[in-house]
């Protein structure tokens, strides 16, 4: 369970990212736009990798959420490419792990998906993601 602060945060960094870009983030922009200091910034996130896997973290866990209550027009495929190989290998092992079970959870839903027109991107892109992430295993 995330704090008030972990979420203010993540939203200010989420926000960040959709306005300039992954790689144009600075964990500095982030703590001014959520309204904290920079120690509270870090006591959370240590780094902008560990900053990356809680945002796709938080979005696998939502979008599995939301597949399993029905709420399709809710997903949302912003910080899944962090389970891409080229930003996953950066990750602490244990940011790894918590991504690792939280990608196969949402993939068992997205494969549950009825075969229907409306699920075909998001099927074929999770199959994807999987190949690619066996691969580079």
């Amino acid at each position: 369970m995330l704090t008030n602060k972990e979420t203010a945060l993540l939203d200010a960094a989420g926000e960040l990212i959709r306005e300039k870009g992954m790689i144009a983030l600075n964990m500095s922009d982030v703590h001014k736009k959520a309204g904290y200091s920079r120690a509270a910034q870090y006591q959370s996130f240590s780094d902008k990798n560990s900053l990356l896997a809680a945002l796709c973290m938080r979005e696998l866990v939502e979008n599995t959420t939301a597949i399993e209550e029905q709420r399709y027009k809710e997903l949302s495929v912003d910080f899944t490419v962090v389970t891409r190989p080229v930003v996953y290998d950066y990750l602490k092992l244990s940011d790894r792990l918590m991504i690792d079970s939280a990608f196969s959870q949402m993939l068992t839903s997205v494969e549950s998906l009825p075969d229907v027109e409306e699920f075909s991107f998001l099927k074929q892109g999770f199959a994807f993601l999987h190949a690619e992430r066996l691969k580079a295993k």
